[in-house]
């Protein structure tokens, strides 16, 4: 049994690959998913799990596994959220190469192989992002299930495509680093969101990689519940509480930004990005609201480009959006329902528009 700072003896060798795992309210889930990680193909591996107070019975389902087990190791902690656990992980890893794998999800078998044989291709390979399936795949949008599916491409050096076209993101899970470059360009989780906490990760992540190689394979198995995070927020009554959250994801990527020296990456799709993370919402909550909020994006965004930020789009459509978020009165934001469908498709396409009105309907 490996368990931190219990005196337990842990090999002094380091393995070629860490595998964190933070655990909460997961005892259901979590043998299926530790069972996973165990019986990787590349068996050179150590599973850290790292208990964030969980109250159910995961602390003895880790004790058990750990006891049978020398590659696991357990990390107790109170409960301080996802990004501390992941943060803790990350700290205590000692492979060469650092994977995710969330409680109530799985690896397919050859995860740490392929990704493992991803990074020995180069010498300068700092992330491996490959693809993932959902379970059960019906709840699931097509959006998503697009979105886990990337190609095979190897980009050197920072690519706006892995952040806006290359389906790279978003879920830090899906995104493998070399324990190297998170010491090298302090990569780490910002404990303040507790929403979509993985996507300042990835705007980290991909611009200061100096190799990041993306593999089409379906190596990791994403288990769809109507209790996560992201569909407890997708309810109408809580649209505010989620606004709310986005505009901190937004602050987080641009305080990260500055923090790393990155600076003000990609504007035109930077500005209409930001714009597709907040637009519906912002026109969905009480009109008094969506302007304050509103001010505050716009705020975000003129200290990062300039005043005029929302003329950097050059589709008609986007640029339209961005002045009225730009001029939004205390009373509201003025963008009637066509203009707002015609940025959607815009920024979206039309086929995707349809099938939002449906799954909504």
């Amino acid at each position: 049994m490996s368990r931190a700072g219990q005196g337990a003896v842990v090999r002094a060798d380091a393995p070629q690959a860490s595998i964190i795992v933070p655990v909460y309210n997961t005892a259901k889930t979590l043998p299926a998913c530790l069972d996973s990680a165990l019986a990787q193909s590349a068996g050179d591996i150590e599973v850290i799990c790292v208990n964030d107070g969980s109250p159910d019975d995961a602390g003895d389902i880790l004790a058990d596994y750990a006891a049978r087990d020398e590659r696991v190791r357990v990390i107790e902690q109170e409960n301080a959220g996802l990004s501390a656990a992941r943060n803790v992980g990350m700290a205590a890893a000692r492979g060469r190469v650092v994977t995710f794998l969330d409680s109530d999800d799985a690896f397919e078998p050859n995860l740490c192989e392929r990704v493992l044989a991803a990074f020995n291709a180069a010498d300068d390979v700092d992330a491996v992002t490959f693809g993932a399936v959902c379970e059960p795949e019906e709840l699931a949008s097509k959006r998503i299930q697009r979105l886990l599916s990337p190609s095979d491409a190897v980009y050197r050096g920072f690519d706006s495509a892995l952040l806006f076209s290359a389906n790279a993101q978003p879920y830090a899970w899906r995104t493998a680093l070399t324990r190297a470059f998170i010491e090298r360009a302090s990569i780490s989780f910002d404990t303040s969101l507790r929403f979509a906490e993985d996507v300042p990760f990835h705007f980290t992540v991909y611009p200061l990689a100096r190799t990041t190689v993306l593999l089409s394979d379906k190596l990791y198995r994403y288990r769809m519940t109507e209790g996560s995070l992201t569909h407890v927020y997708n309810a109408r009554n809580s649209r505010e509480k989620k606004l709310e959250q986005h505009l901190q994801v937004l602050a987080s990527i641009f305080t990260s930004w500055r923090s790393h020296g990155i600076g003000a990456l990609c504007p035109e799709q930077m500005v209409t990005w930001c714009l597709d993370f907040t637009l519906f919402d912002l026109l969905g909550v009480a009109p008094e609201v969506g302007a304050a909020c509103a001010r505050r994006l716009s705020s975000l965004l003129c200290d990062v480009y300039d005043p005029s930020w929302w003329q950097l789009p050059r589709d008609a459509a986007v640029r339209r959006a961005a002045r009225a978020v730009a001029e939004a009165k205390p009373n509201g934001i003025t963008l009637g329902k066509v203009d707002l469908m015609r940025f959607f498709v815009a920024t979206r396409g039309l086929a995707q528009c349809v099938e939002r009105v449906f799954r909504r309907g």
